[in-house]
């Protein structure tokens, strides 16, 4: 008798009915994108036609933007008459990416707000056109195909080889959770206004660091100096009062699995600052390569040459390699000043005379050595780091409130 009441209990629920996607309110539909859109493949062209002529949507365009109009395109081709009424757009067309590395990353969408005179799209994008208006509101799709319901049917109607795959075919069939009209409307105003708020956000935040850029370019130089303090600056060479050493003999740094011994991981240095603390180091035979908190690294080669990192807590005993110089403050210098020092446009500029090397920017521990730091008393240098660490704070609070 029990077992018959729970199942009863279950089988229904107020307000809302079961469908193939799940409980959903009873006002609302499941249907296949198929009943709303036709689907069309872009064009393709050689190179030799693209830079000018008329604006044409293309992957980056598409890919994660909620939505575009004429000054978000960017692409320009050159079309004959009958090619741009082939593969023309206009406003209310949703646009979706027919490629990527991932699956999860296949048939990212966005949705055309404004007409574009003789505008098309390309070969790497699917447009979908309403097969008639006012179906589905131009706003609501701006947000109804990253939902997590609708990104898992993407997904699951896509292929993949060496790299992942849509059409309009499978697109057609995938299952989507309309509400009613008004409710759409309703859904895209509260959206809409998230949405608004978050740029406002990017903005403040954007403020922020152009404050600060600017507060380091006067503060790191002597230019504007707190009244309490009445010294005179001293130029000093970065080798004279940190110990700035290479490493071990390779680009990558090696750790071992805590729960395997044997398992050993190699690691990028670019990487590094993103790996999980579970892994740790097998330091037998590099005690003379190891990091303590406070150390500092400097990218010695490639894209990120010239970058410092600082070390964290939980790389305390990583073995540093040889294409990341380790720099530690041995006098003179407080490591807080030291790290927007190393951070600021003045010492990016002394780096571009000092890189070597033909096919990747290469910096050498002589070069770092060299690095001009202009620096006061420690109070004074403690008080720059705490002013500038305090815009770090309240840059990340923003950060943070955006990820909320």
């Amino acid at each position: 008798m029990s077992n018959t009441l729970t199942k009863n209990k279950t089988s229904t629920k107020e307000g809302y009915k079961k469908t193939k996607l799940g409980w959903i309110p009873e006002e609302w539909e499941t249907k296949i994108l198929g009943e709303f859109f036709e689907f069309k493949n872009g064009l393709n062209k050689e190179k030799e036609f693209f830079g000018y002529g008329t604006p044409i949507i293309n992957y980056m365009d598409v890919n994660k933007k909620g939505s575009l109009m004429l000054d978000d395109i960017n692409g320009k081709v050159s079309l004959s008459e009958s090619e741009i009424q082939r593969f023309n757009i206009k406003k209310g067309d949703v646009f979706f990416t027919r490629t990527s590395e991932t699956i999860d990353e296949i048939a990212y969408s966005t949705v055309l707000v404004e007409d574009v005179k003789d505008g098309v799209f390309s070969g790497f994008v699917l447009r979908a056109r309403p097969r008639k208006l006012g179906e589905l509101d131009i706003n609501f799709t701006k947000y109804c195909f990253s939902t997590y319901i609708a990104r898992k049917e993407i997904m699951s109607k896509s292929t993949f080889t060496t790299r992942a795959l849509t059409n309009g075919r499978f697109l057609s069939e995938v299952n989507l959770l309309i509400p009613p009209l008004p409710e759409q409307h309703k859904i895209a105003k509260i959206l809409s206004t998230w949405d608004k708020a978050i740029a406002l956000q990017d903005r403040l935040i954007k403020q922020k660091q152009t404050l600060k850029k600017g507060l380091m370019q006067v503060l790191l130089t002597g230019k504007q100096r707190f009244p309490e303090f009445i010294d005179e600056w001293e130029e000093v060479r970065l080798g004279d009062v940190c110990e700035i050493k290479r490493g071990a003999g390779s680009q990558y740094i090696t750790y071992v699995d805590e729960s395997d011994s044997n398992s050993i991981r190699l690691i990028r240095i670019t990487d590094f600052l993103s790996k999980d603390s579970k892994y740790i180091l097998r330091t037998k035979d590099t005690e003379r390569f190891l990091l303590e908190e406070g150390d500092l690294l400097i990218a010695g080669t490639g894209a990120t040459a010239g970058i410092t990192f600082e070390v964290p807590r939980e790389f305390n005993g990583l073995v540093f390699s040889y294409n990341a110089p380790r720099i530690r403050v041995i006098k003179k210098v407080k490591k807080g000043f030291l790290i927007y020092y190393l951070k600021s446009d003045i010492i990016l500029r002394q780096q571009l005379g000092l890189f070597t090397g033909n096919a990747q920017p290469f910096l050498d521990t002589k070069a770092i050595k060299r690095f001009k730091i202009l620096i006061p008393k420690l109070e004074e240098q403690q008080k720059i780091a705490s002013v500038l660490s305090n815009f770090d704070i309240e840059i990340k609070k923003l950060m943070t409130q955006i990820k909320r």
